[in-house]
């Protein structure tokens, strides 16, 4: 439907950031509910905000052609990282299955539960809970995205009743079926990637689209235990309540699911955290990184920058407002601050996000002063150091020009003069 870019833009300081792109394609352009579909997709994720949800800023178009710019998240989908698993015939550990789909599950329960600036219910349902969707970030992150087939109030494309969309594989029964959803249609597909997760092979599989229907339909899978011996048995029993076929046995909400996926973790691997999932994904995409890390490095940004920036897609109207972009094309007035690493700037829209990838901001250093290690020099002359014995030959080092030997007076070394700014800004301190 679209081309993916990473782009880079400025916030209102002037300081530089990643985002994605979202570009459609040219023949879609001109079909005038998709277009629509793509400003519902805006709308919804933008009044959204959790820190599992990729943000969306805007919807614009631009020198005829129509874009959606969202946050960059560094890191791989789901789908990509269960297609290595399976190379490499491994699945998922289970702590990390367990921990991705807490995330989710959080991320689902804000936008089920959102409401808008009247305080009435959005009544979100995502309807495309797939591992495509799920993003992993280097650093552990965990994000849901693409809300572009999502059902809520502020959608102005209506689906008719026995019109299935999203991917069939991850579907509830009641979706496969065209009936009316609601939230615990998320549920059961969040389930469905769990299950995925576990054992590398999605519940539901068949060689043609109609007998998957009837598969997801009739929701049998095989047991987790049965395709990977050893799985924890709570973790195999969370599992099989998102996947029943009933929406009254099944979890209500996605909140309960995070909630006893968050307490298997904390018996299952107490000390678990963030970082660990980090690890696992650089681990498994180490070459991954260095490829488009090099390859970032052969692009530059061109300085001829248009003021056409498009209009926005996203209008006003009682029931949405749209967020403000926080970011423009290029710098302006660049300030800089001395901001410690672990404090974000306030006052950046940007704060929080994953995509903040700048270096911290610190002071001129090449104007800071220079500080002279040695202490005594800023008191009374330092004593003569007291006669000392000389020692036996054998007991001495061979001595290396320039250099003070162990049997040295180091005091007498000349005094070493550092640029301490300049020394931190190496990172070697």
């Amino acid at each position: 439907m679209a081309e993916i870019y990473r782009a880079k833009t400025f916030d209102g300081t002037g300081q530089p950031h990643l985002v994605a792109v979202k570009r459609v394609l040219a023949h879609l352009a001109e079909d005038d509910d998709f277009i629509q579909m793509l400003v519902d997709e805006a709308k919804i994720a933008s009044v959204l905000r959790h820190p599992n949800i990729a943000r969306v800023y805007e919807f614009a178009r631009a020198h005829g052609e129509y874009f959606i710019a969202m946050e960059h998240v560094d890191g791989k989908d789901m789908r990509t990282v269960l297609e290595r698993c399976r190379t490499k015939k491994k699945p998922i550990p289970p702590e990390h299955a367990a921990y991705v789909t807490a995330e989710v599950g959080a991320a689902l329960h804000a936008a089920h539960s959102a409401v808008d600036n009247r305080n009435r219910p959005l009544r979100i349902i995502h309807r495309d809970v797939s591992p495509s969707n799920i993003i992993c970030s280097y650093a552990g992150e965990v994000k849901l995205c693409d809300f572009g087939i999502a059902k809520a109030t502020l959608s102005r494309v209506t689906t008719k009743t026995g019109v299935i969309k999203g991917k069939v594989k991850y579907m509830s029964p009641e979706q496969a079926l065209g009936r009316k959803l609601d939230h615990r249609s998320d549920v059961f597909s969040l389930g469905s990637c769990l299950y995925e997760m576990l054992t590398r092979i999605p519940p539901f599989t068949a060689s043609n689209e109609m007998d998957l229907l009837i598969k997801v339909r009739d929701a049998k899978y095989r047991p987790v235990s049965e395709l990977t011996p050893g799985i924890p048995p709570e973790l195999e029993a969370i599992t099989d309540k998102c996947l029943t076929r009933s929406r009254a046995n099944r979890y209500q909400t996605a909140a309960e699911v995070e909630a006893d996926l968050r307490q298997f973790l904390r018996k299952y691997m107490p000390n678990y955290s963030r970082s660990h999932l980090g690890r696992f994904i650089r681990k498994m995409f180490a070459t991954e990184i260095e490829r488009e890390l090099r390859m970032l490095e052969e692009y530059v940004l061109d300085v001829d920058v248009s003021d056409d920036v498009g209009e926005s897609l996203m209008a006003r109207d009682e029931d949405f407002e749209p967020p403000e972009v926080p970011f423009q094309p290029k710098p302006t007035s660049v300030s800089i601050q001395a901001i410690p690493d672990s404090m974000p700037d306030p006052t950046n829209d940007f704060a929080g996000d994953s995509n903040h990838t700048t270096r911290p901001k610190t002071e001129d250093i090449h104007g800071a002063a220079t500080v002279i290690l040695d202490s005594r020099s800023r008191s009374a002359p330092r004593p003569a150091a007291p006669p000392r014995e000389p020692q036996p030959a054998s007991r001495r080092r061979p001595s290396q020009p320039g250099r003070p030997t162990f049997e040295d007076d180091l005091h007498s070394a000349p005094t070493m003069i550092i640029d301490m700014a300049r020394w931190r800004g190496r990172r070697r301190i």
